[in-house]
């Protein structure tokens, strides 16, 4: 049976592609750092409870021991109290890569449309160097950059969206001539399955 690791998999993405793996026949292991996060989610899957960005490289190679896949869905918004962009974004992605580096193992990496390490936000500043330590790092990797994510739960931009929609009487316009690209959490699900299960080649992807 093939064995897959999902970080931050009790997430909107993660719990998704949890789940699709699951029901593809893998052997799921979620990892992140809220027990009852991890409880909530429900399913069978096993757990790992670390502070993603606390994990070593030496750390990292022995949960990788039998691994086939490796997704990243974790991530966070913007620096907080629990959440530094750099650290999830970039130093635990590099130990990662590092890692797996000389395993036969295939990250798939999810990141953001549109990230740049010169972008005007801290969020795809950040992403924009853990994708490319990754990339220079792995030996087989992809990377995933979604647009506007819809999916039954809010999250997120979504729920800024549904919340400005539920406004009674009157619509506040904001940034009326801006273009919104979405997908659906379905196409970022299958996408995922198409590169952990290796029907499309190493490198860069836009679901």
């Amino acid at each position: 049976m093939p064995k897959a690791i999902v970080l931050g998999g009790y997430g909107l993405i993660g719990s998704a592609c949890m789940r699709a793996l699951a029901l593809a026949g893998f052997d799921v292991v979620g990892i992140g750092r809220s027990r009852s996060a991890a409880a909530a989610s429900g399913g069978t899957n096993a757990w790992i409870i670390r502070d993603i960005p606390s994990i070593t490289v030496d750390q990292w190679r022995e949960f990788l021991t039998g691994v086939d896949v490796v997704v990243n869905a974790s991530g966070a918004l913007q620096d907080g109290l629990r959440d530094d962009l750099e650290a999830i974004h970039v130093t635990a992605v590099s130990r990662l890569a590092q890692a797996a580096a000389d395993l036969p193992v295939r990250i798939i990496q999810i990141s953001a449309a549109g990230v740049s390490e010169q972008a005007t936000t801290a969020f795809m500043r950040s992403k924009a160097r853990g994708d490319k330590a990754l990339m220079q790092t792995a030996q087989d990797w992809v990377v995933y950059r979604p647009t506007l994510l819809l999916a039954p739960q809010a999250y997120g931009g979504t729920a800024l969206l549904r919340a400005v929609a539920a406004v009674p009487f009157v619509q506040p316009i904001v940034l009326p001539d801006a273009r919104i690209q979405t997908v659906h959490m379905d196409d970022v699900t299958d996408a995922v399955m198409s590169a952990a299960k290796g029907r499309i080649p190493a490198g860069p992807s836009q679901s």
